[in-house]
């Protein structure tokens, strides 16, 4: 993948695959050749077997046209299959270095974007992306189609040659001007739709909390309007996509249709055979698709890889909300100022947190109040190794889950309540054993007899480690070994602030 600032991004992304999709390319175009030898074949038979009835000149171009569509079949077959294998190849590309950029622990700078959008990047504009490959196959081979095309005409008549030369670059400048609203309504469009995907990915994710809340005719309401929107928009891009439709084929029909005239008055001339004149005919509905496709493919197709692309970029440029992180000397002095035991922070401060996060990660973890979990087993969500997981299930007091360690939690947790959520999530950090835990708020969603069995097990499990918890809870402070104010923390943490982003 070219690097995401490079120039001609989107093009360096088409061009990925070569040479596979140089291949693809090659056998396209020899499968639309083959398309249009059929007339060429058909015509010499009958010139050569049907006027003269001969019976062994039509066997000959009959065992011709079972040849060339034995050709055609395997080139065809050769070039969907280097075409879609190339496709899938940059798509799964995109959405891994997408989902990387994502998921790195750095965070992402700049306005918060929601999961939904960023799912709809990762997923949809990555597939739009992908499929700009075909227009390193499709397009060559139409101009391969044009250019045979006109070498066939020409050896039937110069001026005819000439016509489908000039008519090709006309059906394209066409194309171009009639597809300039549509770059820009497709920009529209991916934006509207992403947001509509993002809002119900984000409803589905809070719907318990909406529901608890009684938020659901709010939400609707919202939800209704950028559905609204994005439908809107759609229609308006389709409008412009259907107007670049139906210019071209109009077009391309006027084209042909003059060819077929000009051809048909030739033959009453005597200036062509009956055979060339089917030839001509048959030519002329072989190039309708090539023609009319070819400006149409520049033009609708890059229009929405362009648009998918810019949204990728976005987030692939995007700063680090984290931007560096502490070397071990500097972060083994701070450390090591750090009371050994559980000590309870009272208060809270962001640029603190933002300084502990941008530790080295293997010696120090920090919790994050809200965790995200992915559909699976709690087990799998907590460690990969069983007894590790479910240790640390036992730390956090999640033995009540219904189905134990092997109960599913769903999409995001959603089959778990949020204090089972919070406990699953705790597990999690536990089982990791850094050398420092900083936890914030870890029990806010139990109950006050919980709280204190997870505050109890937890300073047990780490006892002679260093555990930093934010929390004002008393469950918390009763087993703390030692106390402190965010402000002295703050003190301790002076030097290493100094190098954390603000």
């Amino acid at each position: 993948m070219p690097a995401p600032d490079a120039r001609a991004w989107t093009l360096k992304v088409a061009l990925s695959q070569r040479p596979w999709s140089f291949v693809a390319s090659i056998a396209m175009a020899l499968s639309f050749i083959c398309n249009g030898l059929t007339p060429v074949v058909v015509g010499r038979a009958v010139d050569e077997a049907i006027a003269t009835a001969s019976l062994a000149r039509l066997g000959f171009w009959i065992l011709v046209l079972a040849g060339l569509f034995a050709v055609a079949i395997g080139v065809n077959w050769t070039a969907r299959f280097m075409l879609i294998r190339s496709q899938q190849l940059v798509s799964h590309d995109l959405r891994t270095t997408v989902t990387d950029r994502i998921q790195d622990p750095r965070g992402i700078a700049g306005g918060r974007r929601t999961a939904g959008e960023l799912l709809s990047i990762a997923s949809v504009d990555t597939t739009r992306v992908g499929e700009i490959v075909m227009m390193t196959v499709m397009p060559v081979a139409e101009a391969a189609a044009i250019t045979y095309g006109a070498l066939m005409m020409y050896s039937i008549s110069p001026w005819l040659s000439l016509a489908t030369v000039v008519g090709g670059v006309l059906l394209v400048f066409v194309a171009l001007r009639v597809a300039r609203p549509l770059q820009e309504r497709s920009v529209a469009r991916q934006r509207a739709l992403a947001r509509a995907a993002a809002t119900a990915t984000d409803v589905v994710q809070g719907l318990r909390v909406l529901k608890g809340l009684g938020a659901i005719v709010t939400v609707r309401g919202r939800y209704r309007d950028v559905s609204d929107d994005a439908y809107r928009r759609t229609i308006h891009a389709n409008a412009a996509e259907a107007r670049l439709n139906g210019a071209t084929e109009a077009a391309g029909a006027l084209f042909v249709s003059a060819l077929g005239l000009g051809a048909g008055a030739l033959a009453l001339a005597g200036r062509a055979s009956i055979g060339e004149l089917i030839t001509v005919v048959g030519l002329t509905q072989f190039l309708i698709t090539p023609m009319t496709m070819f400006g149409r493919n520049l033009a609708s197709r890059w229009a929405s890889a362009e648009a998918s692309g810019r949204r990728i970029r976005d987030v692939l440029n995007a700063g680090f909300e984290r931007a560096h992180e502490v070397d071990d000397d500097r972060a083994s002095g701070f450390l090591a100022a750090l009371p050994t035991g559980l000590t309870v922070v009272r208060g809270s401060n962001e640029r603190l947190v933002g300084g502990l996060e941008s530790l080295p990660r293997r010696r120090v973890i920090v919790a994050p109040h809200e965790a995200d979990l992915f559909d699976g087993s709690v087990a799998d969500n907590v460690h990969p190794d069983r007894a590790v997981a479910e240790e640390a299930l036992r730390v956090a007091s999640c033995d009540d889950i219904p189905e134990g360690p092997d109960k599913r939690v769903g999409e995001n947790g959603r089959m778990l309540s949020g204090g089972q959520r919070q406990r699953v999530a705790l597990a999690r950090a536990v089982a990791f054993d850094p050398e420092v835990l900083v936890l914030q708020d870890p029990t806010t969603s139990v109950d006050s007899v919980t709280e204190q069995n997870i505050a109890d097990q937890v300073s047990e499990h780490r006892a002679g480690r260093t555990t930093i918890v934010f929390s004002d809870a008393p469950s918390w402070n009763a087993v703390a070994d030692s106390h402190m104010h965010v402000d002295e923390l703050l003190a301790t943490a002076h030097e290493l602030l100094e190098e954390a982003p603000r």
